[in-house]
């Protein structure tokens, strides 16, 4: 951080010494970082972009300047005679990158840490989040600031709070043009609070500084505006590149227009300064800056939270904004981070890049062969003619120049002259539409390559395409991964947001949907809302949360990708409802179709009641078998009784034989116990069974039947 300056203990928000000096600083600052490679930047920018998007062409059908070809370049070609063209093998690509990014929206999430965070406040807090993002089209701004970030290597959205449509105010993100944006020329690091300043360029009319800033800032701006006459964006742009805008961009004057200022060039500074103010800290010892507009409810909180209320040398973000001789605007950011939050494709240590720049060495190498093809070809059709002076009869050499391509031409040349001959035209060199090929494949394999566009190779099996096209996804690894860090960041400053300034009793409207039905349901949401016992329901202002970014598919794909696996695994027999088919399609009325299907009775299922008259029998089976052996065991049980019966000393040894079988006794032991004292003895006959197959067991056993002889 070799600018962050040191604020005297005694400096107080808004004591400007001397407004000209910090405007003369803030100017000095801009200076600095355009030499040190802002304009550089803005030049490199302005140039991708031509190659993502083309120069296009006029109203005359001729290529204009600042796509692929630059107007010096045009101007050598058009004196030569030769033509160029521009076929964009960047564009698809990118467009491709773009079209997985769109697919696939930010799903924000917190979970308890510390303090008196809980799961229910997280998930309150995650609903308010959410709401937030929708509320600021999250996902279509992202898609902005994704593609500024993949074209021109930076993107950045811009987070602070409004309070034009709420009294009580929202958070509001907005996208920045990333030419606008000048971050700390000295810094290396991907996330700003590493950064020593932040400057944004704006283009302001006079109507919007007094707006934002006051009439007397108005009259300031106007009465100190520089008296050359300036393009857009400074003296002749000397940032380095034109703004993009609906207008055209032809020099316009930016300062005058009959007299008048019409426009001023604002220089926005946020920077880090350590300076001594009070802070909050918590039990668990974390550091909370108190700006001094904090609400008595949440100092009471923070006290109730065991906080300890202090001062001590802290960084803080001083807010000035200037023209470059007048002060609009110098006090203490209400917030305690930038408001700018940057998205990287491919970051190292301060370099950034972008998917465009790999290729546009290739795409030049594809207009050039192109071209220069199509004026080999040209050149063959109308390669000329030569002949003796004065010998055409049916036309002048003039006609013949005009003429000389055409089908049919017919030569008549006076009788007894030398025959007229068309000229040889060169051959085209061999390799040229090989040249061609290379290039257009270097592009591919420098953005996406056509498995991610969604080109098939002829003869290949479906499941096989999708390998390589999931593979192929992997060369966005970086940039997405990088995507993901801007996401977390922009969630961090939506948690900071919520806990500083929704301390207030709000209620939300919530839609949800339900996953089984598809039906939407309105649910009220509210937060910080007191309670008999004096506590707050949903508390956004206690306790800590970590944030948690998950990736989700957007409705169509990801729908459509749930349909397809629903009647993959019916066709496999898994008994998928018909409501979970319904709510993954893409039917437009599914909500009533599925109210539908709950309210009306189902018809039978052939197959379900076999299967449940099936399970009937084979469970009245299991009874019939299980009654059966209980039965078998009870007469077993009676013969051996009669056997100890009569022959009580035959009781210890059955014991030990039970015992060593392994058996359990359920009363009190011996397991086998001997006549009762006082018991008579009845010594039952002998059993005789004549049927040698079916001895009587277990009272006959070994000795009965056809071994024994009985």
């Amino acid at each position: 951080m070799a600018y962050e300056q040191t604020q005297a203990a005694t400096s107080e928000p808004g004591e400007a010494a001397d407004g000209y000096k910090i405007a003369a600083d803030n100017w000095e600052r801009y200076q600095y970082g355009l030499t040190r490679g802002h304009k550089q930047y803005t030049e490199t920018a302005e140039m991708l972009e031509g190659f993502y998007m083309g120069g296009g062409y006029d109203a005359n059908g001729n290529l204009k300047a600042g796509g692929h070809w630059n107007q010096a370049d045009l101007d050598v070609l058009a004196e030569q005679g030769r033509p160029a063209y521009e076929v964009s093998q960047i564009k698809p690509g990118l467009d491709s990158a773009f079209g997985y990014q769109i697919a696939n929206r930010m799903d924000i999430s917190f979970r308890p840490r510390s303090g008196e965070a809980t799961k229910d406040v997280a998930e309150a807090r995650s609903k308010v989040a959410m709401q937030i993002a929708d509320n600021n089209q999250a996902h279509w701004r992202e898609t902005e600031v994704f593609a500024d970030g993949m074209i021109e290597q930076r993107g950045y959205f811009d987070v602070r709070m409004c309070w034009d449509d709420s009294e009580l105010g929202e958070l509001e993100v907005t996208v920045l043009d990333p030419r606008d944006v000048m971050p700390d020329p000295d810094a290396k690091s991907y996330d700003p609070k590493h950064w020593s300043d932040v400057i944004t360029l704006r283009y302001m009319t006079l109507d919007e500084v007094e707006g934002l800033y006051g009439l007397k800032a108005r009259r300031k701006a106007e009465e100190t505006a520089p008296a050359y006459r300036a393009e857009d964006f400074g003296p002749a742009n000397a940032d380095g590149s034109q703004r993009n805008r609906f207008g055209n961009v032809n020099n316009y004057d930016g300062w005058f227009m009959l007299g008048k200022v019409l426009h001023v060039q604002v220089i926005d500074r946020q920077k880090w300064i350590r300076t001594r103010m009070d802070v909050s800290i918590s039990p668990e010892g974390d550091v909370r800056p108190l700006n001094g507009d904090e609400t008595p409810e949440v100092m009471d909180g923070l006290l109730k939270q065991g906080a300890q209320i202090t001062k001590r040398m802290v960084r803080r973000v001083r807010w000035q904004v200037s023209t470059c001789t007048t002060l609009l605007h110098d006090d203490w950011s209400p917030y305690d981070r930038f408001t700018v939050v940057p998205f990287f494709p491919f970051f190292r240590r301060g370099k950034t890049r972008g998917m465009v720049d790999g290729a546009v060495g290739a795409q030049k190498i594809f207009d050039k062969g192109l071209s220069q093809a199509i004026h080999i070809v040209n050149t063959t059709a109308n390669s000329g003619w030569q002949g003796e002076e004065n010998t055409l009869t049916n036309m002048t050499t003039e006609e013949l120049e005009d003429k000389g391509a055409s089908t049919g031409l017919i030569l008549e040349r006076r009788a007894g002259s030398a025959p007229w001959e068309k000229i040889r035209a060169n051959e085209m060199p061999r390799g040229i539409d090989e040249l061609i090929r290379i290039a257009s494949q270097a592009v591919k394999d420098l953005t996406v390559p056509d498995a991610m566009r969604g080109i098939a190779v002829p003869g290949e099996a479906g499941i096989t395409n999708q390998s390589r096209q999931h593979a192929s996804q992997q060369i966005l690894a970086v940039p997405l991964d990088n995507l993901a860090r801007t996401r977390h960041l922009l969630a961090k400053w939506i948690d900071y947001g919520i806990t500083k300034y929704y301390d207030t009793e709000r209620v939300f409207r919530i839609t949800k949907t339900d996953p089984m039905t598809g039906r939407e349901e309105e649910l009220r949401l509210p937060i910080n809302q007191m309670q008999p016992d004096g506590s707050y329901l949903n508390d956004m202002t206690a306790g800590e949360y970590d944030v948690v970014i998950a990736e989700q598919p957007m409705q169509v794909t990801f729908d459509n990708s749930q349909y397809s696996q629903l009647i993959e695994m019916r066709k496999e027999g898994i008994r998928i409802p018909d409501t979970a088919v319904v709510k993954h399609s893409n039917v437009t009325d599914k909500a009533e179709i599925i109210q539908a299907m709950e309210g009306a009775a189902a018809p039978p299922d052939p197959l379900a009641e076999a299967k449940a008259e099936l399970l009937k029998a084979q469970t009245v089976k299991t009874q019939a078998e299980a009654v059966n052996k209980s039965v078998e065991g009870m007469f077993s049980a009676t013969q051996a009784a009669q056997q100890i019966a009569a022959m009580p000393e035959i009781a210890p040894m059955a014991d030990q034989m039970l015992k060593s079988a392994g058996a359990v006794d359920a009363d009190q032991p011996p397991l086998v116990a001997g006549t009762p004292d006082g018991l008579p003895v009845a010594v039952p006959p002998i059993a005789e069974n004549t049927n040698p197959l079916t001895p009587t067991n277990p009272a006959v056993g070994m000795d009965a039947g056809i071994e024994g002889g009985a």
